[in-house]
């Protein structure tokens, strides 16, 4: 990924948790600086996002494709309770 158009600058609470934080990973040799733990950590944020939105909506798709297949029609959850023998809702 390229890096940051603008630097950012954390306020104090989060720079001191951020650098305690940091610390390990650059004092493994890992990284050379607290700002590269920072970029590294922003891009797996933003990986995880992207991943989540696809999968939120691959989810959306499939059960708009489910109710537009007609093929549950009624209602499914009793007629399975009656099948396996299990009595009425589950009380959360």
């Amino acid at each position: 990924m390229a890096a940051p158009a603008a630097h950012l600058t954390p306020d104090k609470t989060l720079s001191t948790e951020f650098e305690a934080f940091a610390e390990p990973f650059v004092a493994s040799g890992r990284y050379a600086n607290s700002t590269d733990v920072l970029h590294a950590a922003m891009e797996a944020f933003l990986r995880a996002e992207i991943t989540q939105q696809a999968y939120d909506k691959a989810c959306e798709e499939a059960a708009e494709e489910g109710e537009r297949s007609g093929i549950a029609e009624g209602d499914v959850m009793a007629r399975l309770r009656e099948e396996f023998g299990l009595k009425g809702r589950a009380q959360l």
